[in-house]
């Protein structure tokens, strides 16, 4: 049996380049990826948006104003 820190993982992650999973070991922290050898800098630190990741979501929209109540109908004769 292997004990591993939580953090000793990282997970594993695809390059935005090539597409290929990157698992990222003993807490280090690629800045190039290891099949197309593109630079990851401008993608850690969120110069570079990744592709295919989902957009941030957007402001709610603000509620509209409550419409006037109708002027009363007179009675009937």
């Amino acid at each position: 049996m292997c004990f591993r820190p939580a953090d000793a993982g990282g997970g594993a992650h695809k390059c935005p380049e090539c597409g290929k999973t990157i698992q990222s070991m003993g807490g280090m922290k690629l800045t190039k990826c290891p099949f197309c050898k593109c630079d990851l800098t401008p993608y850690i630190n969120g110069e570079k948006p990744i592709p295919g990741a989902p957009a941030a979501p957007g402001a709610p929209a603000a509620p509209g104003a409550p419409a006037a109540p109708g002027a009363p109908k007179p009675p009937t004769a």
